[in-house]
């Protein structure tokens, strides 16, 4: 092995641990923020603030973990909760509607029941947008959960990607139930982060693409 292999794999396995200890550490303060509000008022500002220290991290900006995640948490914790209330709320109704058409066996009734079961799936992959949306933009709540059935809409294939990818961690996770404590949800978010950041990317080029398009068309 000559000494260029050679740094570039002492560089990789830096990077690996750097990243191993960040998600470890993350998922112990998720854990710890989650429970300081009371799991019910904790685990939306928790996640918000997880998102926000991972996404700095995808972009390289190595701030203090702890510091970025309280600041988050604080600053963001009324509307996190806001958030987090509207998908209780949306979870809770399309439960109680699909045990109440799970008994009957008429058609119309298998038919709404599908129905609820396809609004779960795009409503639990809007969710996968709806967080890193709320660290990336600054807007108002309505406008993220538009933006998050947009992309969840007109992404289908960085959507599939990215449930795809989710998809890979639970079976990792089955494997090897004894990570879970440690990396069982900062993982998750590191998977969601990362392909969503780049799903921004991505939509934020082709807006400036259409814009100059329309400069040039109008000049």
């Amino acid at each position: 092995m000559n000494q260029g292999s050679m740094s570039g794999f002492i560089t990789y396995f830096y990077r690996f641990g750097d990243y191993f200890m960040v998600l470890l550490y993350v998922n112990l303060l998720w854990i710890c923020f989650t429970l300081l509000g009371g799991i019910l008022f904790g685990w939306a500002p928790s996640t918000t603030a997880m998102f926000a220290v991972l996404r700095k991290r995808i972009m390289e900006k190595n701030e203090p973990i702890f510091s970025e995640f309280w600041k988050v948490y604080r600053q963001e914790f009324l509307r996190a909760n806001g958030l987090g209330l509207v998908a209780l709320v949306v979870a809770y109704i399309l439960a109680v509607n699909i045990q109440y058409f799970a008994v009957e066996t008429a058609w119309l009734f298998i038919a709404v029941r599908y129905m609820i079961i396809a609004i779960m799936i795009i409503t639990a992959i809007m969710l996968l947008y709806v967080f890193p949306l709320l660290v990336h933009y600054e807007t108002t709540l309505y406008h993220h959960i538009k933006n998050s059935l947009f992309l969840t809409i007109y992404q289908p294939v960085r959507t599939i990607v990215t449930v795809g990818l989710c998809l890979l961690v639970v079976q990792i996770l089955a494997i090897f139930p004894v990570f879970i404590p440690f990396f069982g949800v900062s993982l998750f978010a590191f998977v969601v982060m990362w392909t969503t950041y780049y799903t921004f990317r991505h939509v934020e080029r082709r807006q400036k693409e259409i814009q100059e398009e329309l400069e040039n068309q109008e000049t």
